[in-house]
């Protein structure tokens, strides 16, 4: 492990987002609540009220949004709901695709479903399919719009990730010992537990790895454009509706970005730069996790035998000299 830098760069960056997971609102300066301000009182007290956004000042670290929410606070809080939606996303999508893609590689029927599907929805990228099925009004009005969204996205990539597990289980149905499994007559079971997992899960847990990073990557271009798992519509002044973001999550403070940045740079900038810090661990740990168990198989990464308890040569000794 001493020798692949992109495994401890992966590890060190996701243990930093476990930490603000588990740890999050005891971290010192967090607002647990993401209280908002209207306005806040001067340094002098004298009826001087400033409204937000705030710069980044010692009472806003990472200065506030439009309605006055601590950046600091929202982005360490709103971790558990980002990461949430994209390990749900990406732990759906696998386990659908595990049993599609090894059906494909036994089945006609499922092997033409498989190229079928992942002809139809990776020709063009998820983005712009999300982008036409979320402005339907049926879905934008739904009460279970954060479902119907979890469920496209799960939809959109079932193919791309069913296709890499069934090149996976290709590759070991044309390896020698597989063969003799089969003239042996291992059940399905059997063929799952000694040769499909040992040799495909240490690319399908890098892929599930580098996949939460390309998931946390299409939520944030959605953010860009408005369009979030959960939202509300609100009513304002004039009679027209907005579109409101209901959840704590990273991608909220990337809408208007283009207004933002050159007026309130650092609303879109931090929030931003959370985003590329974790895809960036995700991409890393995956990496690390495959050329880790590449290595492994080379014989380039020996393991050291267990030690031997002392315990056990210890009383050895004692009857020993007992017996004499």
């Amino acid at each position: 492990m001493q020798k692949i830098p992109s495994l401890w760069i992966g590890i060190i960056g996701c243990s930093m987002l476990a930490i603000f997971f588990v740890f999050g609102p005891y971290l010192p300066h967090v607002d647990k609540n993401v209280t908002p301000h209207s306005y806040v009182v001067g340094p002098e007290s004298n009826l001087d009220f400033i409204l937000p956004p705030y710069t980044p000042n010692k009472d806003f670290l990472l200065g506030s949004d439009k309605h006055g929410r601590d950046i600091y606070s929202a982005l360490i809080m709103g971790t558990r709901g980002t990461l949430t939606t994209v390990f749900a996303i990406s732990l759906s999508t696998f386990l659908l695709a595990v049993p599609l893609g090894i059906a494909a590689a036994h089945l006609t029927f499922f092997r033409l479903l498989l190229q079928a599907w992942n002809y139809l929805f990776s020709r063009i990228p998820v983005f712009f399919y999300i982008i036409i099925v979320s402005t339907i009004p049926f879905f934008i009005f739904s009460p279970h719009r954060a479902i119907w969204m979890v469920s496209f996205l799960i939809i959109f990539e079932l193919g791309k990730v069913g296709d890499v597990v069934y090149k996976g289980v290709s590759l070991i149905q044309k390896t020698t010992y597989y063969e003799a499994g089969i003239i042996s007559g291992s059940k399905p079971y059997g063929l799952w537990k000694r040769y499909y997992w040992p040799g495909c899960y240490p690319q399908w847990v890098a892929y599930f790895v580098q996949h939460l990073g390309s998931m946390l990557f299409l939520l944030g271009q959605l953010g860009i454009f408005g369009i979030f798992i959960s939202q509300s519509l609100a009513q304002g002044e004039h009679p027209s509706y907005s579109i409101d973001n209901t959840a704590l999550v990273w991608p909220m403070f990337l809408f208007d970005v283009l207004i933002d940045f050159d007026a309130f740079p650092w609303i879109p900038l931090f929030s931003s730069l959370f985003i590329t810090l974790s895809m960036f661990s995700f991409v890393c740990l995956g990496e690390g996790i495959l050329d880790y168990h590449l290595r492994k198989q080379r014989g380039l990464i020996s393991i050291r035998p267990p030690r031997k308890p002392f315990l056990p040569r210890l009383r050895k000794k004692v009857t020993a000299n007992v017996k004499l």
